[in-house]
């Protein structure tokens, strides 16, 4: 079942499942995900067997270990470093079933500074779904989940809105999805409702010279709960296939965002409910967007879903729409069963907490790199490209995050994990400085 966690809050952008991978997690035809690759290759000596129960199979983990953080609060000055225990659980119990399936599973990482204990986090979800399949080619699936999360305090948007806390978040989220197939057309169609609640606590009301690093921290402050919103997305798409594992694709997505806060939510005595920002009433929206493009199998080891369109956003309030080409990319490239390289393009719209904006546009571009080195050694390299656009205030900030990851295979239930992060803020404006971030960890994982 595929994780939504991927949007994160920010990341509501009209992003329904892609038109490939939601045709394949119900159940369509193999050649919507033909080949293997060094991520979902089965490795019959190392992979866990799992408990079997009835017509089910029980899945899970938990790993732990220590790591170091060389910039907590994403600072050009006044670095502060500390170290970190996180620990991270997931299980997952899925039917094994020839046709129709259910499933439940739950995910928690947490983490805990040596020193800077107020940037503490806990994340966790939890969730099931059910498919019924009509027929071979017809297929229903319904899906609930629970999100907490949270937003980085190093994140430009956190940063930008004076935050220097991590800003904690829970999320319900239902979809329904079914997908259909007539010859060579498919058909799919996906409602998705989502709410996002954001912790109540005021912050900024007693800023220290410590906490500052040319941005501004509010000086009265102001309630997070005023940016919790509702969502509510519909997607209808479309392909059509030239061969196997070979379709033309196209979608249309609609996205309707209702804020759930009066206004009260500010605790700034200078609130002011006529400002188009102050009032969250402003802030609703609604989205549209359509794309067209082709899922293509080129010849087992070059493959490519591209999707390219237009999105445009208009404000229930007097804010200026934001409108823009739409991108969702991936390519696969597979020059021995060893090696792996893939390469991804979004562009999209996302919400922002700030104060003084709403939305931005955001663009990500980033290229994994795996490999197996040895059957129970497998190396992996990252690197992503992030920049965000605002309109008002006119703003732009963009990041490089480079994370490289060994995974140690001992046996079926054990194995290392190390990893290397390192982040650097590559443009920023505003008053805002660039800054360099490293991350190192090394985890025990235990899986049945």
């Amino acid at each position: 079942m595929k994780s939504f966690r991927s949007w994160g809050v920010l990341g509501l952008l009209v992003a329904a499942l892609p038109l490939g991978e939601a045709q394949a997690q119900l159940g369509d035809s193999p050649e919507v995900q033909r080949g293997i690759t060094v991520v979902n290759r089965q490795r019959p000596d190392y992979d866990p067997l799992g408990v079997r129960l009835g017509g089910f199979l029980l899945n899970g983990g938990i790993e732990a270990g220590p790591g170091w953080d060389s910039n907590l609060f994403g600072r050009r000055r006044n670095v502060v470093s500390d170290g970190f225990a996180e620990e991270r659980g997931n299980v997952n119990l899925r039917s094994t079933w020839t046709n129709h399936a259910v499933g439940v599973s739950a995910n928690s990482t947490n983490r805990q500074y040596f020193s800077q204990s107020q940037l503490d986090w806990n994340d966790w979800d939890i969730g099931g779904f059910g498919r019924y399949d009509f027929s071979a080619d017809t297929a229903l699936l319904g899906q609930y989940r629970h999100y907490r999360s949270h937003l980085d305090v190093y994140s430009f948007d956190v940063q930008a809105a004076g935050i220097v806390q991590p800003v904690a978040y829970e999320s319900d989220e239902v979809s329904v999805t079914g997908n259909t197939r007539f010859n060579r057309l498919g058909l799919i169609a996906q409602g998705v409702y989502r709410t996002f609640d954001f912790e109540e606590r005021v912050i900024g009301t007693t800023p220290t010279p410590l906490l500052q690093d040319g941005f501004n921290v509010p000086q009265n402050g102001f309630n997070t709960s005023r940016n919790s919103f509702n969502t509510v997305i519909g997607a209808l798409g479309a392909s059509y296939a030239l061969a196997p594992g070979r379709n033309i694709t196209a979608v249309v997505r609609v996205q309707d965002i209702q804020y759930t806060s009066s206004g009260s939510g500010f605790q700034n005595p200078a609130f002011n409910p006529q400002n188009i920002f102050d009032n969250p009433r402003n802030r609703n929206s609604f989205t549209w967007e359509a794309l067209a493009g082709f899922d293509y199998d080129f010849d087992g080891v070059w493959q490519a879903r591209i999707g390219l369109g237009w999105r445009h956003r208009e404000y229930e309030g007097p804010i200026r729409p934001l409108e823009g080409p739409a991108v969702e990319a991936g390519l696969t490239y597979a020059p021995t069963q060893l090696t792996t390289v893939r390469f991804r393009l979004t562009r999209t719209i996302e919400e922002s907490i700030r104060q003084d904006s709403v939305s931005f546009q955001r663009t990500q571009a980033g290229l994994t790199l795996d490999h197996e080195y040895l059957r129970n050694v497998l190396l992996q390299g990252d690197v992503l490209y992030d920049r965000r656009e605002y309109e008002s205030p006119n703003q732009t900030a963009s990041d490089m995050v480079l994370t490289l990851t060994a995974r140690y295979l001992l046996n079926r239930n054990a194995s290392v994990v190390a990893s290397y992060g390192y982040r650097r803020r590559l443009e920023a404006t505003g008053g805002f400085r660039e800054f360099d971030r490293n991350l190192l960890q090394v985890r025990l994982r235990f899986a049945i």
